[in-house]
């Protein structure tokens, strides 16, 4: 299970905006992002696409997200005054990890398009799954947003 994939499909419109995408209808725009996150990632060029567009997705989903977290963090501290630093614990942890996924796929981009290939080698195992594994992206991402978290809503 790909987690950007859920929430993308509910907000492809505004990330076929972010990324320009090229379809005469909703629709055509739509599949197109899809079909972007979604790239193998066997050639450069659509791994360098693929990383372009989960960074997008996860900047919108950051976006949408933010606001989201905020509309439920601020009601609750001001009506629930006991429950203000979890609230706003879990709107930051959320939120730094929605934030930390999209600049991880943008440095991934970087890397891919920018980063001479004798530095990396796109065929190398360990490359390949340090470009398309899921797993250890959310690993670092929970750790940092833990830390990240914990220090800004700590006394």
């Amino acid at each position: 299970m790909d987690l950007v994939l859920v929430p993308a499909r509910w907000l492809a419109e505004p990330i076929a905006r972010v990324l320009g995408a090229d379809g005469r209808t909703r629709q055509d725009r739509r599949d197109e992002v899809m079909q972007d996150l979604t790239l193998p990632g066997d050639d450069i060029d659509d791994l360098g696409l693929r990383h372009i567009a989960r960074s997008a997705a996860w900047f919108v989903i950051l976006a949408a997200g933010f606001f989201l977290s905020m509309a439920v963090a601020i009601p609750i501290s001001l009506f629930v005054k006991e429950l203000s630093d979890p609230a706003f614990f879990g709107a930051a942890l959320f939120s730094f990890f929605l934030f930390f996924m999209a600049c991880l796929h943008g440095a991934k981009a970087l890397i891919v398009h920018y980063l001479p290939e004798h530095w990396w080698n796109p065929r190398n195992r360990v490359w390949r799954v340090a470009m398309l594994a899921q797993l250890p992206d959310l690993a670092v991402a929970l750790a940092l947003a833990y830390v990240i978290a914990t220090s800004v809503v700590s006394d």
